[in-house]
């Protein structure tokens, strides 16, 4: 129909419509992004609420931070999907605890995962992952997704500075394990049911991994729609965890 327009109306209609789609792109980075400006960001490394000591005949393992990784890949849908990109988001900054008991399925485990230390689109991440995943992205482009996943009606990362991730129950075992989290972020808690895989390199390490999709919906987000659902994020994230975690003496 635009082209069917001539003159400088037709001109100004396609300039607008080219406006307003390079807007929505750059809103859709991940399923935090909104319009309007962000909020502050908080400082990086907030205090993280007190863990629990460890309960009586539990040897407790602490998570090594700077030995795991937490990533989540977020998709990009609709009928212009292919203008947008696909986004790499990860958590390193990770701090918790892994209580073993015996038997195994009465273990505990506690994550907390500070929000503002979230990073988007690192290209290490990025590197190795097939064409999803192959186009540059700009450090604009990454910081402004950044804050927008930060934003008051996303994650909200100044009022609930830290997402808490903790073992309802274990079944299974020795290695496999299907596992049943509480999520508390924004001030609610849901529930998640993922495959866990336990490994002991030494009596004094454990390297815990585990792959799974996860509905934003399911932790209380909406994926964003504009332009009538032409351009959107996938409802569905991939979640990959990858945690070593040392004993404490």
């Amino acid at each position: 129909m635009l082209d069917s327009m001539g003159g400088r109306s037709g001109q100004f209609s396609k300039a607008t419509l080219a406006a307003v789609m390079l807007a929505a792109l750059a809103l859709t980075g991940c399923p935090a992004a909104r319009r309007g400006a962000p909020p502050p960001l908080p400082v990086p490394g907030s205090s993280p609420a007190e863990i629990a000591p460890p309960a009586a005949g539990a040897t407790r393992y602490r998570v090594a931070s700077g030995e795991s990784l937490i990533v989540v890949l977020v998709y990009r849908g609709g009928a212009f999907a292919s203008l947008g990109h696909n986004h790499v988001i990860a958590s390193r900054s990770l701090a918790g605890v892994i209580d073993v008991r015996d038997p195994p399925s009465a273990s505990t485990f506690e994550l907390h995962l500070p929000v503002a230390e979230f990073t988007v689109d690192e290209p290490q991440l990025r590197s190795g992952r097939g064409p999803d995943f192959a186009n540059a992205v700009s450090d604009s482009a990454r910081e402004g997704t950044r804050r927008n996943m930060l934003a008051e009606d996303q994650l909200d990362a100044v009022h609930f500075p830290q997402i808490v991730v903790r073992a309802v129950s274990f079944t299974g075992g020795p290695h496999s394990f299907a596992a049943r989290f509480e999520v508390s972020m924004r001030g609610k808690r849901y529930t998640l049911e993922v495959p866990v895989q336990v490994d002991r390199p030494d009596a004094d390490r454990l390297h815990i991994t585990s792959k799974f999709p996860v509905s934003q919906r399911a932790l209380g987000l909406t994926p964003l729609s504009v332009m009538l659902g032409a351009i959107q994020v996938e409802d569905m994230l991939a979640i990959e965890v990858d945690l070593s975690a040392r004993r404490v003496p």
